[in-house]
C-alpha cells in the first residue's frame, strides 16, 4: 500500500506528538494537497506541553491561558490526549499574531512565556509548539 505524502506527514506528526517529540512545522497541514485545495480544518494557534521538572512527567491538570497581545483577549486552553499525552490546545484558532501563555498549578511556581509568534501558513496558521517545565 502506497501512502500519499500528506497521509505520511499526518501519520508522522501524530506519532511524534503522541511520543512528546517537539516538531518544527513550515505550515500547518503543509501544502494545499491534491487539487490545490486546503483542508477544511481550523488549526489551533498553540500546542502546549507542561512538564514536572523533577519527574519529567506531563502535568495534565494545570491552568493554561493564552493572551492575544494586540487585543488583550485571554482564553483558557483545553487539555487533549488523555492522561499520558495531555497537550493543551484550542481556545484560539486561525489567528496570526503575538501571544503570551501563562501556566499555573497549585504547588508549582507559575510561569509565563511572552512574544510567542503565530504566523499564517499556506493553508492554516503555523501552530506554536510551547513547552513549560514547572
Amino acid at each position: 500500500m502506497k501512502l500519499s505524502s500528506s497521509s505520511l506527514r499526518a501519520s508522522v506528526v501524530a506519532l511524534a506528538m503522541a511520543m512528546g517529540i517537539p516538531l518544527s512545522l513550515t505550515a500547518c497541514g503543509g501544502d494545499p494537497g491534491p487539487g490545490g485545495a486546503c483542508p477544511a480544518i481550523a488549526a489551533a494557534n498553540f500546542n502546549v506541553v507542561v512538564i514536572d521538572k523533577a519527574s519529567g512527567k506531563r502535568i495534565c491538570d494545570a491552568t493554561v491561558e493564552a493572551t492575544d497581545s494586540a487585543t488583550s483577549e485571554k482564553v483558557k486552553l483545553d487539555v487533549f490526549g488523555g492522561s499520558t499525552d495531555c497537550t493543551y490546545s484550542g481556545g484560539i484558532y486561525e489567528r496570526p499574531g503575538t501571544f503570551s501563555i501563562a501556566v499555573s498549578k497549585t504547588g508549582y511556581v507559575a510561569q509565563t512565556q511572552t512574544g510567542i509568534k503565530v504566523e499564517k501558513g499556506v493553508c492554516n496558521v503555523v501552530s506554536a509548539q510551547v513547552t513549560f517545565s514547572l
